[in-house]
C-alpha cells in the first residue's frame, strides 16, 4: 500500500479519481488514470499533492473521464484568479439540501424586484442606495450558486 500525503487525501482531483475508482479500476493508480486522461502520470502526481495548478484543459479531461462535473467549478472558483473573483463556488449535493437552498435564497430576495425598482427609478445609484443593491447583489448571488449546484447535480447523473 502506497503512502498518501496529507495534501493529497484532501486533493479535490486526488478524491475525483478515487470516486471514479470505485467504476473503473483503471482510475486506482495514476498510471491508469494517465493513460485515461492523455495527462503525464508525474504531472498528474503534481496536481494531486497541490503543487500545480492544472490547466483548464487538464480539469475538462479528469472531469470528463472521472465523470466529475464538480471539478470544473472548483477549478474555476478556486483556483483560476480570474473566477475566485467572477465564479460561485458551487458544491456537489443532494437534490433535498440544493431544495432547501433555493428555497432559501428566493425566501433571501422576497420584495427584491420592488426594491430594484425603488433604486431604479431615477436612472442613478446614490451612496445611500449602494448597500441595498449590494444586498440585493448578495441575494441574486445566492441564486446563481444554487443554479450551478443544480447544473452539476443535473451533469453528475447524466
Amino acid at each position: 500500500m502506497t503512502k498518501i500525503a496529507p495534501s493529497t487525501a484532501v486533493n479535490r482531483y486526488y478524491l475525483a479519481r478515487m470516486a471514479a475508482a470505485e467504476r473503473n479500476e483503471r482510475m486506482s493508480c495514476r498510471e491508469g488514470a494517465s493513460e485515461e486522461t492523455g495527462i503525464d502520470r508525474k504531472r498528474m502526481q503534481r496536481i494531486e499533492i497541490g503543487t500545480l495548478n492544472p490547466y483548464p484543459e487538464e480539469v475538462l479531461l479528469m472531469a470528463d473521464t472521472y465523470h466529475a462535473p464538480e471539478l470544473l467549478n472548483y477549478h474555476c472558483s478556486q483556483c483560476c484568479p480570474i473566477g475566485r473573483r467572477t465564479v460561485p463556488q458551487a458544491e456537489l449535493n443532494e437534490l433535498d439540501r440544493i431544495t432547501v437552498k433555493f428555497m432559501n435564497a428566493l425566501e433571501a430576495i422576497r420584495d427584491s424586484d420592488k426594491e430594484l425598482l425603488r433604486i431604479a427609478q431615477d436612472g442613478t445609484l446614490s451612496a445611500e442606495e449602494v448597500p441595498q443593491m449590494e444586498h440585493l447583489l448578495s441575494g441574486i448571488q445566492r441564486i446563481a450558486t444554487v443554479a450551478l449546484e443544480i447544473q452539476i447535480y443535473l451533469d453528475k447523473r447524466r
